[in-house]
Order: structure tokens, then C-alpha cells, then sequence
């Protein structure tokens, strides 16, 4: 069961992340204050993306290998996770200290081994002291390969129990973790840092891998309606677009009047589950489409591929390039893209294309 388009919404994704990060940190006014502008200022929901889009695809992966019944199932699946994500997490992450930040090494020796061990432990996502210090980006790779870890434990659970229980569970406790904080980190008065590390980790962001969850079990064991909803045809495909679409546009109708997402607790437990949803159903309007190899897509399906490159070799490239003067805003992103995706496409072709091969 393939579905090469799902690439192009990881392209969707990638984007939404660069785009956000020079509004952020280049000043590129084009999207301010404008409602069409929205998804851009706020273009971090491209890593929520990125996670509904990881929860369905390991699913499916998991599910294959658990009802092969091979011996070893646990250690299998983490290898081949490992083998996609650490050869170039390791080397942008030493390129990253080594040639943009190097004062990192100047850190004492306790501070500087706890920052390495963290990092290797992929961990440094749940410290305030270690979160975004190497590579900032490298957090969400923390939640993902701890993500991989509790699906590979739980994956057996989640087939018992079934899509619709999985999801409601899932849904469930991220409110409470998300609601939870907000009586610690107080909306408006503590620290958006703060609130970023311990509200946007497991088990705050299981609606977004639970979406994709749930769509993968869907997929696999859909039976009557659910099933018909899920085959590839047109009809099916501008039903879930046309869903995606309203349910994307309340949820920027509900953030616009509220502005600070950090300082708004009802904005803090259940925003990021109408988000996604909405990316929920952007993901099933993508695997029902009965067109997955068209020519004129393959430009942005490239991206999709190689975006696990893009997405850590940007950060570092944009730190580099916005210390020279009068680089900024749409100049500033046409270089980041142009030396993002040159860099990543080479360590796609000569690094991950050989790691991410299972060994026989």
C-alpha cells in the first residue's frame, strides 16, 4: 500500500516551517496582518503536520511488520527508525557546533557533556536548559523517535482497540497534559519557552500522531462506509479536501480574534486538535486521490523526499545567512530554500539513501 503523495504534503510542510522561521528571525513583513497571511506567521503547524503525516505512516509500518510475525519485532522496527533518522541528525548536529555555534564548546565541561548525552539520548527536547540549544529544530526529532518508541510498545493495544477508541484515548489525554499545564505555566503570565517544551511534547501532541493513527487503522481495517470513504477516487478526494479546508479556515476564524496562542488556555488544550483534524482530513484527501504519480507534481513530491533534509540543514543555513547585511525577508527565503534543498539533496543521494536501506 503506497501512496506517493503523501510527499507532497510533507513539501507543504517543510515550506510552512522555512517560511515561518524568516518571518521570525528575518523580518519578512509580506504576511503580516493580513487573515491569508495566517498559516505563514504561524507556519510552525507545519511540524503539527509533519506529525499527523509520521503517525500514519509508522503505523502503517508497524502494522505490516507485526502481522509478518517475525521474531524481534520491538528491535526491527527501531532499527530501521534509526537508521532513517540518526546518520544525519548526528552530522548536522555536529556541523551545526562546530561551525555556527562553536562557542558551544566553550561551555563548561558538565554543561557541554549533558547537552551531548541528551542529544544522543534524544531527550534534550523535555530540559529547559537543553531544548533548542543544537540545531533548535532537532526537538521535534526527540518527539519523534520517542514517539516511535511508544507506538512499537503499543501498537498490539492500539489494533484492539480500534480506530475510533484509539483516537478518542489519544485525544483524551493530551487535553488533560495540555490542561494540566496551564494550572503550572499560567496562560499570560509564564513563559512562552516554558510552556512551548512541556505542552508541546508526548503526551500533548498524541492528537496529532493520534490522527494519523487512527486514519493508518482505518486504512487497514475499514469495513461498509469507512471503507468506501477511504478508496481512491475523486469523489472521496474533494470530500475530505472540501472538509480539510472548512475545518483549517474555523480553526484560523478561532486563533485570528485570539492572536497570543500561549496567553489563552481554551487556545492551549483544544486548538491543536481542530488542527489536526483539519490535517487529518488534508492527509485523507491525499491517499484517496486516484491520480498518486501525476508528472507535474513530481517537483514538489522531490521536496516531500527529501524534506528530512531540508528541515535540519535550514536552521543552520538560516542562522548563517542572517548574519550578512541586508539579507532579509524574500531575498533572505529564496537563498535559505536554494541552500536548503541543495544541501539536503545531496545528503539524501550520498548519506540517507544508503543508511535508510533495511540491512539483509
Amino acid at each position: 500500500m503506497q501512496f506517493p503523495l503523501i510527499d507532497a504534503l510533507r513539501a507543504v510542510a517543510v515550506m510552512l516551517v522555512l517560511i515561518y522561521h524568516v518571518v521570525a528571525l528575518g523580518d519578512w513583513s509580506l504576511f503580516s496582518g493580513s487573515a491569508w497571511g495566517l498559516p505563514f506567521r504561524q507556519g510552525w503547524i507545519g511540524v503539527d503536520l509533519f506529525l499527523v503525516i509520521s503517525g500514519f505512516v509508522i503505523t502503517l509500518s508497524a502494522v505490516r511488520e507485526l502481522e509478518n510475525g517475525s521474531p524481534g519485532f520491538f528491535w526491527k522496527f527501531m532499527q530501521r527508525r534509526l537508521r532513517r533518522l540518526v546518520p544525519l541528525y548526528v552530522l548536522t548536529c555536529v556541523i551545526f557546533v562546530f561551525l555556527v555555534r562553536p562557542e558551544i564548546l566553550t561551555l563548561p565541561t558538565a554543561q557541554l557533556w549533558l547537552q551531548v548525552a541528551s542529544h544522543a539520548l534524544f531527550v534534550q527536547n523535555l530540559l529547559p536548559w537543553t531544548h533548542g540549544v543544537i540545531n533548535g529544530v532537532t526537538w521535534s526529532l526527540a518527539l519523534e523517535m520517542q514517539f516511535y518508541i511508544c507506538l512499537a510498545l503499543g501498537i498490539g493495544w492500539l489494533m484492539k482497540l480500534g480506530a475510533w477508541r484509539a483516537i478518542l484515548i489519544l485525544v483524551g489525554l493530551s487535553w488533560a497534559w495540555r490542561y494540566g499545564s496551564t494550572f503550572v505555566l499560567k496562560p499570560g503570565e509564564a513563559v512562552a519557552h516554558m510552556q512551548v517544551i512541556f505542552t508541546t511534547q508526548l503526551p500533548g501532541t498524541l492528537d496529532a500522531f493520534g490522527m494519523g493513527i487512527a486514519l493508518a487503522l482505518l486504512t487497514l481495517k475499514s469495513r461498509g462506509a469507512g471503507l468506501k470513504l477511504l478508496l481512491p477516487m475523486w469523489r472521496n478526494c474533494l470530500l475530505w479536501l472540501t472538509l480539510a479546508m472548512g475545518i483549517l479556515w474555523m480553526a484560523g476564524s478561532v486563533f485570528l480574534p485570539v492572536g497570543n496562542y500561549w496567553a489563552n488556555t481554551g487556545i492551549i488544550v483544544f486548538w491543536r486538535t481542530a488542527l489536526a483534524l483539519g490535517f487529518g482530513a488534508a492527509l485523507a484527501a491525499v491517499i484517496t486521490c486516484p491520480v498518486q504519480e501525476n508528472r507535474l507534481l513530481m517537483p514538489l513530491r522531490y521536496l516531500g523526499q527529501i524534506s528530512y533534509g531540508v528541515y535540519l540543514w535550514h536552521f543552520p543555513v538560516l542562522l548563517t545567512l542572517i548574519t550578512l547585511p541586508g539579507l532579509r525577508g524574500g531575498r533572505l527565503f529564496l537563498v535559505l530554500f536554494i541552500g536548503s534543498v541543495l544541501l539536503a539533496s545531496l545528503s539524501w543521494h550520498l548519506l540517507e539513501k544508503h543508511w535508510a536501506r533495511t540491512p539483509k
